[in-house]
């Protein structure tokens, strides 16, 4: 009996011996998105995986002087008003939209698709078209990229290093990003729309309602957002190519 112990100690050892952990690249991120990541990334390491974060320099939520067990790669961007754009961003949410009627707030928000898009690209030009930052993703052998697709560019940036790309996210407006990247099942009879002032709790109106609001935000979302990012992606690659 002791010498079937000692066994299958040795074998458990020689498959603690063979498991490494991968070589994981993280894609930026910001505010409540970022919270949500930093745990998914501790569990990670925990589990032997080396982890390194994509940061820009106008980062405000993504802190590279905190203590931490992962490691970060900046980017530099030019400075804009990102933080005069993330407070716009949150008071909208949190402080004008339950005043507004539904004209007003898809109004309003449309200003600030406008914005996000603008500054998305701006990120996406600092890494992709930086010799210096694509070099270093190249050399660091990454084995996949993990991304909460809110700011897009992920899954072109892990076609180009050749590796495997992972979502994870947060919530998007009208559950778009989620429909878009994850395909997962939403369906508008049930799942209340972000922005839409609807809980999930609606009678037969409130589902009408809900429903209505997935497709006027799909093509808000469309015009104002994927069409530009869609543009962006075929004039890098030279050939025409959509997100979706």
């Amino acid at each position: 009996m002791q010498q079937r112990l000692s066994v299958c100690v040795l074998q458990l050892l020689c498959v603690t011996w063979g498991a490494n952990g991968g070589n994981i690249l993280v894609w930026y991120t910001e505010g409540s998105h970022w919270i949500n990541m930093k745990p998914v990334l501790e569990t990670l390491i925990d589990r032997s995986h080396q982890v390194t974060v994509l940061v820009p320099s106008t980062s405000l939520f993504m802190n590279t002087s905190e203590p931490s067990h992962f490691g970060y790669e900046p980017f530099n961007v030019t400075k804009e008003n990102m933080e005069d754009f993330v407070n716009d961003f949150i008071h909208f949410f949190i402080y004008e939209m339950d005043h507004m009627n539904y004209l007003q707030m898809y109004i309003r928000y449309i200003d600030v698709l406008r914005v996000q898009v603008q500054y998305s690209l701006k990120y996406l030009d600092a890494v992709l078209k930086s010799e210096t930052i694509m070099k270093k993703l190249n050399e660091g052998k990454y084995d996949l990229l993990l991304a909460d697709p809110i700011y897009p560019g992920s899954d072109l940036v892990a076609e180009i290093l050749g590796i495997l790309l992972v979502l994870t996210l947060r919530y998007s407006v009208a559950n778009n990003w989620e429909r878009y990247c994850g395909q997962l099942p939403q369906p508008s009879s049930f799942v209340p729309g972000v922005i839409s002032k609807l809980t999930d709790k609606m009678d037969f109106s409130q589902r009408v309602w809900n429903f209505l609001a997935y497709a006027v935000q799909d093509i808000m979302q469309e015009c104002f957002f994927w069409t530009k990012l869609n543009k962006y992606y075929s004039e890098f690659k030279g050939e025409l190519n959509t997100l979706d």
